[in-house]
């Protein structure tokens, strides 16, 4: 035997868990802060192309209400929009049945988007007029597809009307310059 011998190696190693687990909550925090959680507001819609549009100004006036953006948009209820032929050829699609009306992702009808509306309006109301409707301070925007027809979008003006909503504003689009 040497009269040297080194040092005794101890085989037990520990592995601090410790700095991993606080790394990976910290990596959960900032994945679940920066995700979109929220409701759409704004689906996938083309908008009409309009010359004189209005650029909509960053600053909002505190006296006038919120705003509910309400999307017309095509889908067919079956499957893919590509079923519908007349859409897919960039025509007007007749079929009641393939739009859709969606307020922060919720869809409606023809039928129940005027209930949707009446809560929305409720949610502001700036005054109760002579007939004691109350009329809202809220600003609806439309914003329906291009090839939406005209009688859809007008029963959602005529539903935002009944429900004492008179602040309509429609979307449209800046053509490209040529």
């Amino acid at each position: 035997m040497s009269r040297f011998a080194g040092p005794q190696v101890e085989e037990s190693v520990a592995c601090n868990l410790i700095p991993m687990i606080d790394i990976m909550f910290l990596l959960l925090l900032f994945f679940m802060l920066g995700a979109d959680m929220s409701a759409r507001e704004l689906e996938e819609v083309v908008l009409p192309k309009a010359d004189q549009v209005a650029q909509e100004s960053k600053t909002k006036d505190p006296n006038e209400g919120g705003r509910t953006t309400v999307n017309v948009f095509h889908q067919h209820t079956n499957g893919p929009a590509a079923d519908c032929p007349a859409f897919s050829a960039g025509q007007v699609c007749r079929d009641m049945t393939h739009w859709m009306i969606a307020i922060r992702s919720n869809y409606y009808t023809l039928d129940t988007i005027k209930g949707a509306l009446e809560e929305e309006g409720k949610l502001e109301i700036e005054e109760v007029g002579k007939d004691g409707k109350a009329i809202s301070k809220r600003e609806v925007m439309i914003r329906a597809d291009e090839n939406a027809p005209y009688g859809y979008i007008q029963k959602v003006i005529e539903a935002c009307a009944s429900a004492g909503i008179y602040r309509i504003v429609v979307g449209a689009a800046k053509p490209e310059p040529k």
